[in-house]
């Protein structure tokens, strides 16, 4: 039965956290606005970025919470978390991500 409350709320925020992996977050300098729970990489300055689909095998990490350019920003760097509730930039899939985040520990769920 619990599914279907989840489903039907949908104005409420999605549910994020997928198990209870440990979490680790890092603190970084947003090099643009960055959505929460977004996909980011570094650039060459060292700045939290979005990835590209050039740039998704150097993922960093998810953002914890939107940042405006040159704000801090913190990421998770390890964790389980639905790839429902990712805010994925333009151009970039879950499966361009998946593999590299699993070599740093961010492992993907589906809600189903």
């Amino acid at each position: 039965m619990g599914m279907y409350e989840i489903e039907t709320r949908t104005c409420e925020a999605k549910n994020f956290f997928a198990g209870d992996f440990q979490t680790l977050t890092e603190t970084g300098t947003a090099g643009g606005e960055l959505a929460e729970h977004m996909p980011v990489t570094e650039d060459g300055e060292g700045k939290i970025v979005e990835v590209t689909a050039e740039t998704a095998a150097n993922v960093v990490g998810i953002t914890a919470a939107a940042a405006a350019a040159d704000e801090p920003v913190v990421y998770y760097m390890t964790g389980e978390f639905f790839q429902e509730a990712l805010n994925l930039p333009d151009g970039v899939t879950v499966e361009d991500i998946k593999g590299p985040l699993r070599k740093m520990s961010i492992f993907l769920r589906t809600l189903g």
